[in-house]
């Protein structure tokens, strides 16, 4: 078959049910169908290159990784029926290929990295909503302060909301912590190699904090044109 820019094209014809069954698992991988069909074609090379050399032979050896398959070094895990076993179900519990599954748990371990899976995700994201919430509320309730401190008129209730909305972001951080802690417990990484902040990252966010108060407090107030619940314009 002809070259199209140093590449040539493999097909062949398959029965239609193991089409689709191998479409269905490629969608859950980078790159579809034709992307697998290229890791396919080089992990069969690579494997053929690996016996060729167990036994002494030194057949022609392909070092080019085909366009699709990824621009990291390929590398070639062999393990026993019940080891591939035991990774097939870890990577199908985590709604993953075996692949990625073994990339995933390499990465936490190497680069301290999360490695998510569908759940974690959507807690993730349903808790950055809360936070959103929250943090509305609190633009609200920091308008009614500064408009309280031009009139000398605090509403009751902002002390009260401030609290709440306060109790609030920390059930919602210990929720983004339950969600770390779960990942890092899964892949196993140690209690000494999980991230931590940076030293004094602490002390740094309480002095910005600070100046932060100091300099919203140095800005110059306008009155409000209009303060809630009262009829007269200023």
């Amino acid at each position: 078959m002809a070259d199209r820019n140093g590449q040539q094209l493999l097909s062949t014809w398959v029965p239609g049910e193991l089409a689709a069954s191998f479409k269905a698992r490629a969608r859950q991988t980078d790159g579809g169908a034709a992307a697998a069909l290229r890791r396919l074609i080089a992990q069969t090379v690579d494997d053929a290159n690996s016996a060729a050399d167990l036994h002494g032979a030194s057949p022609a050896r392909i070092s080019i990784v085909p366009r699709g398959v990824g621009r990291g070094e390929q590398i070639s895990v062999r393990l026993k029926a019940p080891e591939r076993l035991a990774l097939a179900e870890a990577a199908q519990a985590q709604g993953t290929t075996p692949a990625n599954w073994i990339r995933s748990l390499t990465l936490i371990h190497l680069a301290r990295r999360p490695q998510w899976n569908g759940a974690e995700v959507e807690a993730l994201r349903d808790v950055f909503r809360e936070l959103r919430a929250i943090g509305n509320n609190v633009n609200q309730m920091a308008h009614a302060l500064n408009i309280a401190t031009t009139t000398n008129m605090y509403p009751a209730e902002q002390g009260s909301a401030a609290r709440e909305a306060v109790e609030l972001v920390r059930i919602e951080m210990r929720r983004v912590v339950a969600v770390m802690t779960g990942n890092f417990d899964y892949w196993g990484l140690p209690d000494a190699e999980r991230p931590r902040a940076a030293p004094g990252a602490l002390r740094r966010a309480k002095a910005q904090a600070q100046l932060d108060e100091v300099q919203r407090k140095l800005r110059p107030r306008r009155r409000p044109a209009r303060f809630a619940g009262d009829g007269d314009t200023y």
